[in-house]
């Protein structure tokens, strides 16, 4: 189960895998399900994914949908709750930050007004790193949601991400195990960003890369190189290949 920016490509809309890392995910595939568990979107990740060509679900939008590469289709989903865009919209604006939503299929930025029924995430995506933990615990208060840090695109600012309470890479990787009928013990995750402690935490081996935020590799059973240094290929070599 594997993240994708900074862990199995470079951080970057752009980036495929290195020829070593695609290698050996094709060599993994003859044995196991190599799978993908990502914030990015199903238009964003797609490029990766056909790619690898991959055959296991993948957890997209940090667990709000899993994605069937071989029948091409999403077979499970997660709405957030009515309301709460209504809540974070207003903190956002005070403190003149951006605001996007995702409604399963669509991408855009909420300037205000009517509100969807259908929302997946809520993103906020350049936030000053010294207010991301206060805008945490603020969005936090509320229990019927899941609010995640993450580092933005441009890495100079934090961003997060606003799910259902039950939406996380942990709630999807638990679903993926019920669809392929394993068990996580059986599961080996691969991560490096705040976002990937429930991915990390739902896996029986937990590996953070070298380039990993020193919280995920505390509780990593193994550090791997870092995404410069194809690091998912290492694990792929030591852990699955050998």
């Amino acid at each position: 189960m594997l993240d994708l920016d900074d862990t199995t490509v470079v951080h970057g809309i752009e980036s495929l895998p290195t020829k070593r890392v695609a290698d050996a995910i094709a060599l993994a595939k003859e044995k196991i399900h190599v799978c993908v568990a990502t914030a990015r979107t199903i238009d964003s990740a797609m490029p990766v994914l056909q790619h690898l060509s991959l055959s296991g679900p993948c957890v997209l939008t940090n667990g709000t949908q899993i994605y069937d590469p071989v029948t091409n289709s999403v077979v499970y989903e997660v709405v957030l709750p009515l309301g709460i865009l209504s809540k974070v919209y207003p903190l956002c604006l005070a403190r003149n930050l951006k605001v996007s939503i995702y409604d399963g299929k669509q991408d855009r930025e909420f300037k205000g007004g009517s509100i969807p029924e259908k929302i997946l995430t809520i993103y906020i995506p350049e936030i000053p790193p010294a207010d991301v933990d206060e805008l945490v615990r603020i969005l936090s208060v509320d229990p019927r949601v899941h609010v995640q840090k993450l580092t933005a695109w441009d890495k100079r600012f934090m961003s997060i991400d606003i799910t259902h309470s039950e939406a996380s890479k942990l709630h999807g990787i638990l679903e993926v195990a019920r669809i392929l009928n394993i068990t996580t013990d059986e599961i080996i995750g691969v991560g490096d960003g705040y976002n990937d402690f429930p991915l990390l935490m739902a896996c029986g081996l937990k590996i953070a890369m070298g380039n990993a935020v020193p919280e995920l590799k505390a509780i990593a059973d193994f550090i791997a190189p870092t995404v410069d240094e194809d690091g998912v290929a290492t694990v792929i070599e030591k852990f699955v290949l050998q």
